[in-house]
């Protein structure tokens, strides 16, 4: 996975995701800013506490037993230390407060194909990706840190792995990837982007380093890996090429039993009837009226 698995819907994940950047405000990088990734998301305690309070209301397997004030609480201790001196044990009591049950066979990992995911998903009714996880959820395409050398957030930019390693939203990530695959069973689900041109399984990533290595084999069934092609995109890798035999083949040594899946046709179906999959242009639309908007209101 990455850095931003999913969002309260996927057409509010989708649109935010690429309006966000042109909105005055709205936790972009700024010109001649210390760090290379987008500042402190504006209002993220509202947003926080707003996205636990929808979780455990209305999607949570475990209803009226978590309490969102002592999960922020547990969450913000991050935001009093250093930009770049941030552990994913810093996220241990957050993770605790904040764990629930994943069902067993509804675990859905992935890599390059986040708009898919969140789709196919339909939150947590087909299955229950990391960011359709209450731990997930919370933080999903949001960015925060602390000034470098002071004690309020950082609103112009915040470190990323170009920066440092320990940067808080990558330290949160892998702490929520960590607990995600350990909580994980029955028939595990991998799905990656064939159309990738870098290959479809990182070799260096958030599922190769933070996931693969936390899977309980004792709790697994088997894995099965769908490696999806983008309609009208190129097919770079397919089962048993490249990257995707290299997983494969690291899957064997561990011991899981695996199968592999081109285009797994219920996934691949939303590819093709999906709207907000597909209307880019009428999205880049949008973009350009509010950007001209935006551009108004600062004139």
């Amino acid at each position: 996975m990455a850095v931003q698995a999913c969002a309260l819907s996927l057409r509010l994940g989708l649109w935010m995701s690429l309006l966000l950047p042109v909105l005055p405000g709205a936790g972009a990088r700024a010109a001649g800013a210390r760090w290379s990734g987008e500042g402190t998301t504006p209002h993220l305690q509202s947003i926080f506490l707003g996205r636990c309070a929808e979780y455990t209301t209305l999607l949570s397997l475990e209803p009226g037993n978590k309490n969102c004030t002592a999960i922020w609480e547990a969450f913000k201790v991050v935001l009093d230390k250093d930009p770049c001196s941030v552990l994913p044990s810093d996220y241990d009591l957050f993770i605790n407060l904040s764990r629930h049950a994943i069902p067993r066979d509804k675990s859905l990992f992935w890599e390059n194909n986040h708009l898919l995911v969140m789709s196919y998903a339909e939150n947590t009714r087909r299955l229950m990706p990391l960011c359709d996880v209450l731990y997930g959820k919370v933080g999903d395409f949001l960015s925060w840190c602390r000034q470098e050398n002071a004690s309020g957030l950082d609103y112009q930019s915040c470190p990323t792995a170009e920066d440092c390693e320990n940067n808080a939203v990558d330290a949160y990530w892998k702490s929520a990837s960590m607990q995600y695959s350990r909580d994980s069973s029955g028939v595990i689900n991998v799905m990656l982007n064939g159309s990738e041109p870098k290959g479809a399984y990182p070799t260096k990533g958030f599922f190769a380093d933070f996931e693969i290595p936390y899977l309980q084999k004792d709790k697994i069934t088997r894995i099965e890996i769908w490696v999806m092609h983008e309609v009208g995109g190129p097919h770079v890798e397919s089962c048993g090429e490249g990257s995707v035999k290299i997983l494969e083949d690291r899957l064997e040594a561990l011991g899981f039993q695996h199968s592999c899946i081109n285009d797994y046709p219920a996934s691949a179906s939303m590819w093709r009837e999906s709207p907000a999959l597909h209307a880019i242009g009428d999205i880049s639309l949008i973009i350009s009226l509010l950007v001209a908007l935006a551009s108004s209101s600062q004139a």
